[in-house]
């Protein structure tokens, strides 16, 4: 029981310190670019058989309220072998400027653009992914702040079907809130390749993304810090990309995603960020990451199997005081309230209520800044009841991976 309660302890101390960091952070003022001070911007899309959403993809850079005279668009053609590259062609006329190459990868692709690009801050945008048309410029205001080398958006999910995809768009949501949280401790450890935005000057200095990761993103922003510069998020820049529609593609993904963090936070390089030299991103924010993670999939195996046990436990004793197990359609109230009192008066289940309750408040605030339309009654408590239960799973299995010495591909 001692590691359930540190666990709570953590957890709560973890959560409370991140909201009072998102709250001070909203009341700052941050030195901001004019209209008229705006730089101009290249917005490079890496695409590798992305012929169904490039097309909608260009249509949302294209009507953005940047200026037009300052905004530069540029694709490059990873070795598509589908129509990705046709349809991108169909944008040259309107000043989209295109790049081919054989098959090398996300990382190698967005390395050609930036050298052939001409912006002074630099955006990579997914070839499935829409950003907002006033995301270009309120991303772009923020690094008038000269100690800022990126930013990063409001990440958000398009088009809700399946249950994944109800799960991720809960969990994106929540992003939102510690992605601002660790901006306000200059501790954001991800740019999200989805869509982000750097200064050109810091690839000229330091060098393009790393071909060779599988998180290419996540390295670039640990490489950021590592040299003492800034990561900003602009929560008012809403950016909508195209999730995983099935669970097996999710396994998938965040196999990928934890075993890149792993590797990249513990390569000989990064792991002297932790400590103090680093402020809150060494002293606090990735030491807690990784002791969250510990407890967390240690909390949700303990309440599973607490579950299982409290319903046994239940059903013996209703059996032995001569409640017959085989009559189902007989309904026994004693059972269930025994259970729920059971349940309920666990110091980790209370914990995690009061965890729904805050959580709930801050995605009514965020749906309402991002969302014409939620699904909210729908899609929390499927969130609720099982993300916990899949996170823990994708870390054990990212953790097998790594001990085992498997590789895990992009895709």
């Amino acid at each position: 029981m001692l590691v359930v309660y540190v666990s709570i302890y953590i957890g709560l101390f973890g959560l409370f310190f991140y909201i009072f960091s998102f709250l001070e952070d909203m009341k700052k003022k941050k030195p901001l670019y004019t209209d008229k001070e705006l730089p101009k911007v290249s917005v490079i899309i890496a695409a590798y058989n992305e012929g169904k959403t490039i097309a909608n993809t260009l249509e949302s850079i294209l009507k953005s309220d940047y200026p037009k005279n300052k905004l530069e668009v540029i694709v490059v053609n990873d070795g598509s072998q589908d129509e990705t590259l046709k349809e991108a062609k169909k944008f040259e006329k309107r000043g989209v400027r295109i790049f081919s190459q054989k098959n090398m990868g996300k990382g190698a692709a967005l390395n050609k653009g930036i050298k052939n690009c001409t912006g002074e801050i630099v955006f990579t945008l997914d070839a499935d992914t829409y950003a907002d048309s006033v995301s270009l410029k309120n991303m772009t205001r923020y690094f008038k702040d000269e100690k800022v080398f990126s930013v990063t958006p409001a990440m958000a999910v398009h088009k809700v079907k399946t249950i994944a995809q109800r799960i991720q768009h809960i969990e994106y949501l929540l992003g939102l809130f510690l992605r601002k949280a660790f901006a306000s401790l200059n501790a954001v450890h991800i740019t999200p390749g989805a869509f982000s935005a750097y200064r050109k000057s810091f690839f000229d200095k330091y060098g393009g993304y790393d071909v060779g990761n599988i998180t290419e993103d996540l390295e670039m922003a640990l490489r950021i810090q590592y040299h003492g510069y800034k990561i900003e998020n602009s929560p008012e820049s809403p950016v909508y990309t195209i999730v995983p529609s099935n669970f097996r593609d999710l396994m998938k993904q965040r196999r990928r995603w934890y075993y890149g963090l792993m590797t990249n936070v513990w390569n000989k390089k990064y792991r002297k960020m932790f400590g103090f030299k680093y402020g809150d991103l060494g002293a606090f924010v990735l030491p807690l990451a990784w002791i969250s993670i510990f407890f967390a999939i240690f909390l949700t195996v303990y309440l599973v199997f607490k579950l299982l046990f409290d319903v046994a436990s239940e059903i013996q004793f209703l059996y032995s005081s001569g409640w017959y197990i085989p009559n189902l359609l007989e309904f026994n109230s004693l059972f269930f309230e025994r259970l729920a009192f059971n349940i309920f008066s666990s110091a980790p289940v209370i914990f995690l209520l009061f965890f729904m309750f805050a959580a709930g408040f801050y995605l009514i605030y965020a749906t309402k800044k991002l969302e014409k339309h939620s699904s909210l009654l729908i899609n929390v408590p499927i969130f609720f009841v099982s993300f916990a239960i899949l996170f823990a799973f994708w870390w054990i299995v990212s953790i097998g991976y790594l001990i085992s010495g498997r590789k895990v591909r992009w895709k």
